[in-house]
């Protein structure tokens, strides 16, 4: 596509977006005691990162998944919100955007689920 003649919302989203990905580096994470509890559950497969910069449980027989699962979320989703109105972006344009971040991130053995609804380890 000539960027010449893209439309200039369009390229003022895709600008906004790679913006949104150099500060996804600095992702938001759980205070240290918390973190590694939430760290342990993740490696264990019980809670698996999702396509939308989420986590979701995969074991609910693990006690206290998720109430792990809802503060994470809470955590993110006011992160995702905010940075959406820095930015002028939909706030699950920052979700993805994290999750691709995260998914970079994560340690082997992760589980995520993609938008299909399918599941893959990395």
């Amino acid at each position: 596509m000539n960027p010449s003649r893209t439309p200039l919302w369009t390229r003022r989203s895709v600008l906004r977006l790679a913006a949104l990905a150099s500060l996804a580096a600095a992702l938001p994470w759980i205070p240290p005691a918390a973190a590694d509890e939430f760290d342990d559950l993740r490696a264990e497969g019980a809670i698996a990162e999702r396509y939308d910069g989420f986590v979701m449980v995969r074991d609910p027989s693990v006690g206290n998944a998720q109430s792990i699962v809802n503060r994470v979320n809470g955590e993110r989703k006011a992160l995702y919100e905010a940075r959406a109105k820095e930015q002028g972006v939909a706030a699950d344009q920052v979700g993805q955007v994290y999750a691709a971040e995260i998914l970079a991130k994560a340690p082997g053995g992760t589980w995520f689920m993609a938008a299909d609804g399918s599941s893959f380890q990395k």
